[in-house]
């Protein structure tokens, strides 16, 4: 798997950068892990700040987009994202009920 920017954006209303990346794969879209454990390996970026938003795939190609949202702040990005997007990216554990 190769990733590859393709556009960085400051939005400093939330206090973030918005990353563009162009995911180069064998197969099928690769998960959400694979794609943080690659960009964090790649840009040196610390997994508590980022989360790769979405991925999506054309129709038969073995080429993805994946936007992802670098925070400066974990504890903004925690503020800010959705819970069930938090969770996709391994940043929180889901709750078990106790019978």
């Amino acid at each position: 798997m190769e990733l590859e920017i393709i556009k960085e954006r400051e939005n400093p209303l939330f206090n973030r950068k918005e990353i563009d990346v162009r995911v180069i794969h064998d197969g099928g879209t690769p998960k959400v892990s694979e794609v943080r454990d690659r960009l964090s390996a790649l840009k040196s970026y610390k997994l508590d700040s980022f989360v790769v938003r979405s991925i999506q795939t054309g129709y038969g190609k073995a080429e993805s987009l994946a936007k992802v949202y670098l925070y400066k702040d974990p504890k903004n990005m925690a503020k800010i994202e959705q819970q069930f997007v938090l969770k996709r990216n391994g940043l929180v554990e889901e709750k078990k009920e106790e019978n």
